[in-house]
C-alpha cells in the first residue's frame, strides 16, 4: 500500500514496455509475451532510467511514484520483482484486463491510460506531473492532450525515443515523433527526448528546478 503524502507537489507516473524495461517482442504479441513469458531475466532494462527516477525521488520532497501500463494485472508480481531487481523507486502498478470485451477482441490501451491520467488527477489535485514515456506507441500524444486538457498539472513530459531496431519491432518500420505531437507537448508542458535515462534525467531535473518556488 502506498498512501500519498498531502504534502506532495510533484509525482511521476512511468509507462512500463520500452521505458524502463526491453522486451524486444513484436508490439503485435507484447501482451501474449507479457502474460505468458514471465521471468524477468528475457527482460533488459533501459539504461540510466532508474537512476533517473531515483535523481528525480532525491529532489522533490514526498514524491509519488506510479507505473502504468497497458499489460495484463496478473503479471504485477514479474514486473514488480524487476523493478525491486534493479532499484526503480517503489508504486503501484496500474495495469489493465487483457482480453475480450463488448467491443471488441482487444482492450483499449490508449483509453485506460487516458482514463487513468484523469483519475490521478482527479485524486490527487494538488500533484503536478512528470510523465515518462517512449516514442513507441502512443504515449507523446497521450501526456500532451493531458497537458493541454489540465493545465498546470504536468510539470513536465520525459519521451525516451527508441532506436530503430526497436521502432521496427513497434511499428515494423522507423518512425519519428510527429511534429504537430511535439509541439502539442511544448504548449502544454515542457517535453524531453532522449534515447535513455542518462539523457533525460538532466533536462528533467533542471526543469524541476527552475519550477521549484523559491524557499
Amino acid at each position: 500500500m502506498r498512501i500519498i503524502s498531502s504534502r506532495a507537489r510533484v509525482g511521476l507516473i512511468s509507462d512500463i514496455d520500452d521505458t524502463v524495461m526491453i522486451t524486444a517482442v513484436p508490439r503485435p504479441l507484447i501482451a501474449v509475451w507479457n502474460t505468458f513469458v514471465r521471468h524477468h531475466s528475457s527482460r533488459r532494462v533501459v539504461p540510466g532510467m532508474a537512476r533517473f527516477y531515483r535523481r528525480v525521488e532525491e529532489q522533490v520532497s514526498d514524491l509519488p511514484v506510479f507505473y502504468l501500463s497497458t499489460g495484463a494485472w496478473n503479471v504485477v508480481p514479474a514486473i514488480a520483482e524487476f523493478l525491486h531487481e534493479h532499484d526503480y523507486p517503489f508504486g503501484p502498478k496500474l495495469m489493465t484486463d487483457w482480453g475480450p470485451t463488448n467491443t471488441g477482441w482487444f482492450r483499449s490501451g490508449r483509453e485506460h491510460k487516458e482514463r487513468t491520467l484523469r483519475r490521478l488527477h482527479t485524486e490527487f489535485p494538488h500533484v503536478r506531473w512528470v510523465l515518462v514515456g517512449d516514442d513507441g506507441q502512443r504515449d507523446p500524444a497521450i501526456y500532451a492532450e493531458f497537458a493541454q486538457e489540465f493545465p498546470g498539472a504536468v510539470a513536465a513530459i520525459a519521451i525516451r525515443q527508441l532506436t530503430p531496431g526497436e521502432q521496427i519491432l513497434s511499428h515494423g518500420t522507423p518512425v519519428a515523433l510527429p511534429d504537430a505531437d511535439r509541439r502539442r507537448g511544448m504548449r502544454g508542458a515542457p517535453q524531453f527526448l532522449g534515447g535513455d535515462g542518462v539523457a533525460l534525467a538532466p533536462q528533467v531535473l533542471n526543469a524541476l528546478a527552475d519550477a521549484a518556488p523559491p524557499d
